[in-house]
């Protein structure tokens, strides 16, 4: 029994050696883990170092971009108001241009006729040109045989100063229809 107790203490012993040398292998390799941390791979700064100069860079980074996002809103609110004044100023010039546009002499019509019945080719006309309230003039050549004469008149709301003929009221009726 005690070759016995003799060859257990041995295999104790043994598990013992091994598990002492796989212990300080472990404690080896942690120790050369914790070197690298404070010392770093190229010995001259360590992880934390590192990683403290990376936080850094990145809060600048952070800084960057905020003062670029206040920088563009700024820009943003200068720009609407810009637009929002070139908008003003536009509809303006529209409004403007549209209560110029009302005078001008844009309702066009021509009537041709024969104003005398020897004389064919309807060489006599009446020409009315109004604005859009029906102000303007209205010409009328008369063409004969020996001579054509010329007649203007001016109308106000679509109604001559003198009497209109029949192919004057014609032309204004139909330039005011457009």
């Amino acid at each position: 029994m005690s070759t016995w107790l003799a060859v257990g203490a041995m295999i104790f012993g043994l598990a013992g050696l091994v598990a002492g040398v796989l212990a300080l292998r472990t404690l080896s390799r942690l120790r050369r883990s914790v070197a690298l941390l404070s010392r770093g791979a190229s010995g001259r700064e360590t992880i934390l170092e590192i990683a403290d100069k990376h936080m850094a860079a990145s809060e600048a980074v952070r800084k960057d971009i905020m003062e670029l996002q206040r920088d563009l809103a700024a820009a943003q609110q200068e720009l609407a108001s810009g637009v929002a004044a070139e908008r003003q100023a536009l509809a303006e010039t529209v409004q403007n241009l549209t209560s110029s546009v009302g005078t001008v002499l844009r309702r066009v019509a021509l009537v041709r006729f024969d104003a005398f019945e020897d004389l064919g080719g309807r060489l006599s006309f009446s020409l009315a040109l109004l604005d859009d309230g029906g102000n303007g003039i209205t010409l009328t050549s008369i063409a004969s045989t020996s001579d054509t004469r010329l007649y203007a008149k001016a109308l106000t709301a679509g109604v001559g100063a003198h009497a209109l003929s029949s192919e004057e009221e014609q032309a204004v009726k139909a330039a005011l229809a457009r």
